[in-house]
């Protein structure tokens, strides 16, 4: 069975589901790989060298028709509809195709019947977002946890025995990635990781990001890195993105929205405390327990709202002119939280996630198996 790994949304969401793949080649499946750009294929490379041996058929997609136009002329980074109905002949070849995003079921009518399209998240966050109706299109999907399993099943948009719990793939990667890194800054002020979300009406970057920018820059305790979900200005202008690179100050502030850093848990396993709103960017963080504080922009009626739990691990401000005391008490009221973090973090991620890949593959190769052997027998 020819099984294909497609990426066709923003590159960092290779390192959520090509690591699975890597697995599977390991155990003599058939596995090859397509990606919507050259960008993507940086990441590829990274996951290659992370696993010695694996050296997958790769092809790159959107290199011709609408789908190349659209990109040439700038109307669309990844215009990812047009590139699947554009890519359908080759897309048809597949018996699975393995994807982490849900845009690719608008093309399921389309494909044979034996094709098996197979679901993988890349986050493991809190909000709704991550129980969306498409997924009710997927033959098979991966869960990263406790957490998501329940919420998947009480939506219905997963059934027993077409989903896998594994655990999240991103943290059991990035050992086999993480040499030994550079300190994010020359000196040995505490690191502040803001990474605002990308969604307009939840995240705190129009309301508090220049601002909070500002205080930072004028004040000596702490370093800052700001680092937005890629998709927050992804369509922006250059002059736009431009105008907020500016605001990095060498030594003390650094702005990065877009190098591989984002993807690669430079910032995320480097920094000492995180600042966000609602991505799920924040368990990342917590692989190792360290204090949050998390910014309500929009009023929030939060508590005891399941898509806010991460907002019960670390203080909450609504206020910006409350974040430099939030901060100062960070390390003195993290023993508050500790406890909760690994507790969610155990919830979302499964645990130990040493093994996900291995078991996201298992998973699959399983259900494929009986798939091709009800095929044999007609059932």
């Amino acid at each position: 069975m020819r099984t294909l790994f497609l990426f066709i949304a923003e590159p960092h969401q290779i390192f959520h589901a090509l690591p699975i793949a890597a697995e599977m080649a390991a155990m003599g499946r058939e596995v090859e790989v397509a990606v919507a750009s050259r960008d993507h294929l940086r990441m590829v490379e990274q996951v290659m060298l992370a696993y010695p041996g694996f050296a997958p058929r790769i092809t790159l997609l959107g290199q011709r028709g609408i789908a190349r136009w659209l990109r040439d002329w700038g109307l669309f980074r990844n215009p990812r509809l047009p590139m699947l109905f554009g890519a359908l002949p080759f897309l048809r070849q597949f018996d699975a195709i393995v994807v982490p995003e849900r845009t690719t079921t608008a093309i399921r009518h389309f494909l044979p019947r034996r094709t098996r399209l197979i679901f993988t998240p890349h986050g493991a966050g809190d909000r709704a977002i991550t129980f969306d109706a498409r997924d009710r299109h997927f033959h098979f999907a991966l869960v990263a946890g406790e957490k998501s399993e329940q919420r998947m099943l009480e939506a219905g948009t997963i059934r027993p025995g077409h989903y896998a719990v594994n655990g999240y793939v991103k943290l059991d990667l990035m050992p086999r990635l993480q040499s030994a890194r550079e300190s994010l800054f020359a000196n040995d002020r505490p690191t502040v990781l803001y990474a605002p979300h990308f969604r307009r009406d939840l995240s705190s970057w129009d309301r508090f990001g220049r601002d909070l920018i500002a205080w930072f820059a004028g004040q000596d305790r702490y370093n800052l890195v700001v680092a937005p979900h890629v998709r927050l200005f992804a369509e922006a202008r250059d002059a736009e993105r431009a105008a907020v690179e500016r605001l990095a100050v060498p030594g003390k502030i650094a702005v990065d929205l877009g190098s591989d850093r984002l993807f690669d848990m430079s910032y995320t396993s480097g920094a000492d405390i995180y600042v966000g709103d609602v991505s799920s960017q924040v368990y990342e963080f917590l692989a190792t327990p360290r204090p949050c504080v998390f910014l309500d922009a929009h009023g929030t009626d939060w508590r005891g709202d399941p898509d806010y739990l991460f907002w019960t691990l670390g203080d909450v401000v609504d206020d910006l002119a409350d974040l430099p005391a939030a901060l100062d008490a960070a390390a003195a009221h993290h023993p508050r939280y500790a406890d909760a973090q690994r507790h969610r973090l155990a919830e979302s991620i499964g645990g130990d996630p040493a093994g996900a890949a291995r078991r996201g593959a298992e998973a699959i190769s399983t259900f494929l198996a009986k798939g091709a052997l009800q095929d044999k027998s007609g059932g």
